[in-house]
C-alpha cells in the first residue's frame, strides 16, 4: 500500500472510529438520562401526592407498595422483601420444618403453579391456577412468593388457613390444613425445582422533609 492510499484509508477511517466512539458515549448517556427522567417523574408523583392528598400519608407504607409495584412488574418471581423479611432471608434462618406442598408465583395474588403430591393441599383438592387470597387472615396482594412460601411452613401438625379463590374472585372459600412432613417420594412425584435467584436491595428510610408546606 503506498503513502498516498494509506493517508486515504485514515482520513476514511478516523470519521468513522470517531463517529463511533461518539455514538456510544452518547448512547450510554441518552440511557442515564431516560433513566433519570423516569426518576424525576416519580419525584414529581411522590410530591404531588405528599402535598396534595387530602388525608396524611404513610410514607412508608406508600413506598412500599412503590417497590412491590415495581418488582411485580418484572416477572412473577420477583418481589419486594421487607426489611423483617430480607434479614430472615439474608440469615438464611430455615423455615419450619413441614409445609403444605404448594409452589407459588405471582399473579396480584399468590398462585399456585404445582402441589405435592399426596401432600395436605392435594388432599384438599387445591389445584394448580388456584390463587391463595389469604394466608391466615392475612391477605397476599401485597406480599412477594418468598414470604409467601415461609408462611406456609410450620412446625409439624401446626395448622395453615387459606383463603383459595378458584373462577369466581367474589366467591372464596376457606381451606383450613395440616402442615405435614413430605416424604421422598412425595418430593420426586409432584412438584419442580426453582433455582434460587434472589437479590437483596437494602433500602434507606423513606425521609419526610421532602413534604412541603400546603
Amino acid at each position: 500500500m503506498t503513502s498516498r492510499t494509506r493517508l486515504w484509508v485514515l482520513l476514511i477511517s478516523t470519521p468513522v472510529i470517531v463517529f463511533a466512539i461518539i455514538g456510544g458515549y452518547l448512547g450510554q448517556v441518552m440511557a442515564k438520562d431516560d433513566t433519570y427522567q423516569h426518576l424525576r417523574v416519580f419525584e414529581d408523583v411522590v410530591s404531588l401526592v405528599l402535598n396534595n392528598y387530602v388525608e396524611e400519608v404513610d410514607v412508608k407504607k406508600a413506598m412500599r407498595g412503590a417497590m412491590n409495584g415495581l418488582a411485580d412488574n418484572l416477572d412473577s418471581d420477583s418481589g419486594y422483601l421487607p426489611a423483617n423479611v430480607a434479614s430472615a432471608y439474608e440469615s438464611n434462618a430455615a423455615p419450619g420444618p413441614t409445609d403444605i406442598g404448594l409452589e407459588l408465583s405471582r399473579q396480584y395474588y399468590l398462585r399456585v403453579i404445582s402441589v405435592r403430591e399426596n401432600s395436605p393441599a392435594a388432599k384438599a383438592g387445591i389445584r394448580s391456577g388456584d390463587f391463595i387470597r389469604a394466608i391466615d387472615k392475612r391477605s397476599t396482594k401485597d406480599i412477594s412468593t418468598y414470604e409467601g412460601d415461609r408462611l406456609l411452613h410450620g412446625q409439624p401438625g401446626s395448622k395453615v388457613s387459606l383463603l383459595v379463590i378458584r373462577g369466581n374472585a367474589a366467591d372464596p372459600h376457606e381451606v383450613d390444613l395440616t402442615r405435614e412432613r413430605s416424604t421422598a417420594a412425595d418430593q420426586a412425584g409432584g412438584g419442580r425445582a426453582r433455582q434460587d435467584r434472589r437479590a437483596a436491595v437494602r433500602d434507606r428510610p423513606a425521609r419526610r422533609d421532602a413534604r412541603r408546606s400546603r
